[in-house]
């Protein structure tokens, strides 16, 4: 029984020295994730304002494309629900690949792998 408080007071002195380690990894990966984000962000962005600007103006084209015909009311209808056809595809695209890895993973992993150090000893 003494050698195991020996132990844990050992791990317990580890862990305590271990916190700075965390604590670095952390803020490294905030960092890290902060960054991705941001970029990712700038990208959606930019690609949304041309994307739509580019949907407009095809739609504009394709309407007065048939502007002196008797489909032109046909085809503005079919243009709507065509964009909203993209928009739905586009929102289901997104939707399935939302993270592909989880934030903090390295320290969780750390601390998971200290977790199971103490478990093994004790």
């Amino acid at each position: 029984m003494f050698e195991k408080i020996k132990k844990s007071k050992q791990l317990a002195l580890m862990m305590s020295e271990r916190v700075g380690d965390y604590l670095s990894l952390l803020k490294i990966e905030t960092k890290m994730q902060g960054a991705v984000l941001v970029k990712q962000a700038i990208g959606f962005a930019i690609a949304a304002i041309f994307g739509l600007l580019a949907t407009v103006f095809l739609g504009v084209a394709i309407i007065v494309s048939f502007w002196e015909s008797d489909y032109r009311i046909l085809v503005a209808w079919l243009v709507f629900l065509a964009f909203g056809a993209g928009a739905g595809a586009g929102l289901f695209l997104a939707r399935k690949h939302v993270a592909p890895s989880e934030p903090f993973s390295h320290v969780r992993a750390e601390v998971q792998r200290d977790i199971d150090l103490i478990k093994e000893t004790l």
